[in-house]
């Protein structure tokens, strides 16, 4: 693609130049990007987990039982490097997690209760994952000021 030459009225030719334009536009394309957010799959789950002083020394990837304070259960795990969640009946809770700690490296489970659910439901949950081949169990806390 040739560029027409503009011409001046003093007679010297006009020549638009594309690279600083490309260059603007590549800058704003990483602005963008960088910029944008994306959706957690345990985002539109609304638990109010109780705060603690103590870090956690481990991020949250690998298997995850939340339960809502309606005594909702859901069980979030990462498949092929996905973060997926689903909804599950408490009682098939063993066996969902008997099937998932079967593909799971570490054997963990991170139980995110709401703390208004009462400590008799956070004991069945611990329960259940212990029963099905659990080798650690975390409870999940907010930081302080979240």
């Amino acid at each position: 693609m040739k560029l027409n030459r503009i011409k001046r009225r003093s007679g010297n030719s006009l020549i638009l130049e594309l690279t600083p334009l490309i260059d603007v536009v590549f800058l704003l394309l990483i602005f963008f990007l960088v910029a944008t957010t994306f959706e957690d799959v345990n985002s539109s789950i609304k638990i109010d987990l109780p705060t603690s002083t103590v870090k956690s020394a481990k991020p949250v990837n690998e298997l995850q039982v939340i339960v809502t304070k309606n005594r909702e259960y859901f069980i979030s795990y990462k498949e092929n490097g996905i973060s997926k969640r689903d909804s599950i009946n408490p009682k098939d809770l063993k066996n969902i997690l008997i099937k998932k700690l079967e593909e799971s490296e570490d054997k963990n489970v991170i139980i995110s209760a709401d703390k208004t659910v009462t400590h008799g439901v956070i004991v069945e949950a611990m329960t259940a994952a212990k029963e099905a081949g659990a080798i650690s169990l975390d409870i999940d806390t907010a930081s302080p000021g979240k």
